[in-house]
């Protein structure tokens, strides 16, 4: 049976060659927390629990990614409002 080592490893992983700020911060998010409590639970489950839990853990990830794309229109919108450059965001290639 699978045993879910935890979101952390991923989130390094993720974090390769970055050098993100308080990157350490991100165990406190609650999406986070319960991203990898739904996690750890999926191997224990049967198939149409796990589905759902699934299901449920996509929708915890997609609505901290409206979170960080709000973020972002916040950021573009009082750089251009106060006439602040913004430095590019480098995207990684994965």
């Amino acid at each position: 049976m699978y045993t879910f080592p935890g979101l952390w490893p991923f989130i390094e992983r993720a974090a390769e060659g970055r050098s993100p700020y308080q990157l350490g911060r991100g165990r406190e998010l609650w999406h986070a927390r319960q991203l990898q409590d739904a996690l750890g639970q999926l191997p224990r489950l049967d198939d149409p629990s796990r589905k759902a839990l699934l299901a449920h853990a996509v929708r915890v990830r997609d609505s901290l990614a409206t979170v960080v794309e709000g973020m972002d229109l916040a950021l573009a919108e009082i750089a251009r409002a106060t006439a602040t450059p913004l430095e590019p965001r480098r995207r990684r290639d994965r």
